[in-house]
């Protein structure tokens, strides 16, 4: 009784958190109204199916490259004296938003392509952003980024922190939901994307719907780069369903998909 009443306060506080912020919030909050009554396909036994698959598939990141016929230059995409400079800032913080994530990987990717346009999802304190930015900004291109503050979340304003600021001319942030701002960051750009990496809404309706959206949006022989692909299956059903080119690959104990265009 004491679960269910838990979790009913819950929804009745995460309705009133997406209401009360605004008419971009609301096909966030119709999406999430709708999530209560459909399948649960994020529970514990569902992740563990989800890491068995990813670690039967999982292979190294210069298989990766080999297998997407690209050079693996193995670049570092931040010096430790700027990042020690950025975890200081963040170590003031009564917050945690989580780590760097793999930003070699995807650095090493954007190099790889030449990448110049792309997309990200889910910023945190961007050391992704960052990461995409080092690369593309040789190329000047851009980069459009989508976060939305998330329940109780404190310390806002260190969002993207770690984007220094000779980077943030070819950064755009979009701080609105998946369905509003995945949507507007396509619309930004009159041509396909490069790249695109996705950190956001990782339960699995919320893949569901933005996955097909952002491979479309990919230009042939682009990626679309996700993370923590082990929380649900999601990706599996999408590569699987699609017959795409994909690789899985492991980092600090969960798994990034990694899908080619082609």
């Amino acid at each position: 009784m004491k679960n269910l009443f838990q979790g009913f306060f819950n929804d009745v506080r995460t309705f009133f958190w997406f209401l009360l912020r605004g008419p971009k919030f609301y096909p966030s909050l119709i999406e999430y109204s709708f999530r209560i009554f459909k399948e649960n396909f994020d529970t514990h036994q569902h992740a563990d199916l989800e890491k068995e698959w990813c670690k039967d598939k999982a292979i190294s990141i210069t298989d990766l490259f080999n297998n997407f016929n690209l050079e693996y230059k193995n670049l570092n995409a931040i010096e430790n004296n700027y990042s020690e400079k950025i975890e200081e800032i963040i170590s003031k913080s009564g917050n945690d938003f989580g780590g760097m994530g793999d930003i070699n990987l995807i650095y090493n990717l954007c190099e790889s392509i030449e990448a110049k346009n792309c997309i990200e999802s889910g910023v945190a304190y961007g050391w992704s952003s960052e990461a995409i930015l080092r690369s593309i900004s040789t190329r000047n291109g851009k980069l459009v980024s989508v976060d939305m503050p998330m329940i109780g979340q404190k310390d806002y304003h260190l969002i993207g922190c770690a984007v220094s600021e000779k980077m943030k001319e070819r950064w755009v942030l979009l701080r609105e939901p998946d369905k509003n701002g995945l949507l507007k960051a396509i619309k930004l750009f009159t041509n396909k994307v490069d790249l695109i990496h996705y950190d956001s809404d990782k339960s699995y309706y919320g893949r569901k719907w933005s996955q097909p959206i952002l491979y479309s949006a990919i230009r042939d022989g682009g990626f679309l780069i996700s993370d923590d692909i082990d929380d649900n299956k999601a990706f599996r059903e999408f590569v699987i369903g699609q017959n795409l080119n994909f690789h899985v690959v492991e980092f600090a104990g969960r798994y990034v998909g990694v899908i080619r265009k082609i």
